[in-house]
């Protein structure tokens, strides 16, 4: 998922700044600073992206609006924040990328739109269905346990051997704070581990455990390979295999442009401020006519976006 890249804070606070006259915000012996001077600073160097953020948001919920409800926001944020191990470790990873709980729901609000607005404008044909399901692994779930010296892996793999039960040993040794206290269970598919940690796993059947430590960037992992399901028919696949078609186009910033670029297109877009005529000539301007905008002097860039997760969470 991406966003731009300002928030919904900067937003508001730019929508209010607006409404102000000439009172002051801050003052010191070199003089006043009034609300319009620093909404025309802000305009400057934030209006442009802050603009398009907005009407992009807003003509998407006008056609998304009603699946991208509060409850989806609020569904989606519970998901993310259980998969950083509850509501108060992701709480302490929002607040250290920079994030409060509305502001985050605020970015996944948009990516929702965003998904919603490329999954109905995205006709998925059969052979790219084929070639999908060729490619596709189920997803399987592991246990591991993570600890920074092999020898004490080594150990666990005995006692491991002799009957322990795997997530009580993973719930007292693992050093992976998003998977220790579930017994260091975690469900996956290719790609989605570091090579090594992801060899070793799906070299396993139901029930095994390696029997040598595996080594990754992150110390030593004692594997459990817990659910290993065979791959179904296409037809019993294509909901998931369509699934992973558009994630992969939502990870796709050209593909993605290009479908807000045709919906902004019907949108009737006006934009009255004379400094920032030109923040949507990017979506809606062929390319040759974009770069004639740029020599006004009117940013023709596409919007900045960044990745959305908070932070990365521990992976193997």
């Amino acid at each position: 998922m991406k966003k731009m890249l300002l928030t919904a804070t900067a937003i508001l606070t730019g929508l209010a700044l607006a409404g102000c006259a000439d009172d002051t915000v801050a003052s010191s012996t070199a003089g006043k600073i009034s609300k319009d001077e620093l909404y025309e600073e802000m305009k400057e160097t934030q209006g442009a992206a802050t603009l398009q953020q907005m009407i992009i948001n807003d003509v998407l919920t006008e056609s998304y609006g009603e699946t991208v409800d509060d409850k989806a926001v609020d569904t989606a944020f519970e998901e993310e924040a259980e998969a950083y191990g509850g509501a108060e470790t992701f709480e302490y990873v929002l607040s250290s990328s920079g994030y409060t709980a509305d502001s985050y729901k605020d970015l996944i609000r948009y990516s929702l739109l965003v998904e919603e607005a490329v999954k109905d404008n995205t006709k998925i044909e059969d052979e790219e269905l084929k070639t999908a399901y060729e490619a596709y692994v189920p997803p399987v779930t592991a246990s591991h346990i993570l600890v920074a010296e092999e020898d004490q892996a080594k150990s666990l793999i005995e006692q491991l051997n002799d009957g322990a039960d795997f997530a009580t040993l993973a719930q007292e040794n693992s050093i992976d704070p998003g998977s220790a206290e579930n017994g260091g269970q975690m469900t996956f598919t290719t790609g989605q581990m570091v090579a090594e940690f992801e060899e070793a796993a799906f070299a396993l059947e139901e029930g095994e455990i390696t029997q040598e430590p595996v080594q990754t960037e992150n110390g030593f992992h004692v594997i459990k390979m817990d659910e290993k399901p065979e791959k179904g028919s296409l037809e019993e696949e294509t909901d998931v295999l369509k699934e992973n078609i558009i994630n992969e186009k939502l990870a796709n910033d050209e593909y993605v442009f290009s479908i807000l670029s045709t919906i902004l297109q019907d949108a009737n877009i006006q934009i009255n401020d004379e400094d920032l005529k030109g923040t949507m000539d990017t979506f809606l301007l062929p390319e040759d006519a974009q770069g004639e905008s740029g020599e006004s002097g009117e940013s023709t860039e596409a919007p900045a976006e960044e990745s959305s997760e908070p932070a990365e969470s521990s992976e193997e």
